[in-house]
């Protein structure tokens, strides 16, 4: 009986202690965190920057598709578009063919929600996307197709353009941790 109750009681210290550091871990934890400050909510911004200069004195094509992704967290959209053709002023561009820069912002589900047609110089333009009521969820796309000429020798002829978007996101920060790092 006395080996009976022994056996018993080296199985039930076992178990306890083997329990008791698992079932001790919560009250812990609970006391940790309440050490903790609060968490707060805070923005990250993506950029995805397409921009092209011409070097060459025959026209070249150029084409650019730029995808990311739009989700619940996704904010706002900035858009900022700036395109310079040299001589454009004394030389107007013909049927908009020879030089020109075509961007197309386009959602998830096909509707073009920005985009613009530029063959002269254009002015900086900056624009604002926000949700009405919301984004539509998934792949978005920038797509850009552009001619253009330059000439490095002289420096005199160089056509450009820049497309910038930013996309900024609503995350939650957690202290100590790095949560609201950019994609």
């Amino acid at each position: 009986m006395q080996q009976r109750v022994l056996a018993m009681l080296v199985v039930l210290t076992m178990l306890l202690t083997s329990t008791v550091g698992c079932l001790g871990l919560i009250p812990a934890r609970e006391a940790v965190e309440g050490f903790r400050d609060a968490a707060e909510d805070d923005l990250t911004y993506l950029k995805i920057d397409v921009s092209h200069t011409y070097t060459s004195v025959e026209i070249q094509p150029y084409t650019n598709k730029s995808v990311f992704i739009v989700d619940n967290s996704v904010t706002e959209i900035s858009i900022y578009f700036k395109a310079s053709f040299t001589f454009s002023d004394i030389f107007p561009q013909f049927e908009n063919n020879t030089r020109y820069v075509r961007a197309t912002l386009t959602d998830s589900e096909g509707v073009i929600q920005w985009s613009v047609d530029v063959s002269s110089d254009s002015a900086p333009i900056e624009e604002k996307l926000e949700p009405n009521p919301a984004f539509a969820k998934g792949d978005w796309v920038l797509d850009v197709e552009a001619r253009g000429i330059g000439e490095e020798t002289l420096g005199l002829v160089h056509d450009n353009f820049n497309i910038q978007l930013t996309i900024t996101q609503r995350c939650v920060q957690y202290p100590m941790e790095n949560s609201c790092s950019a994609a």
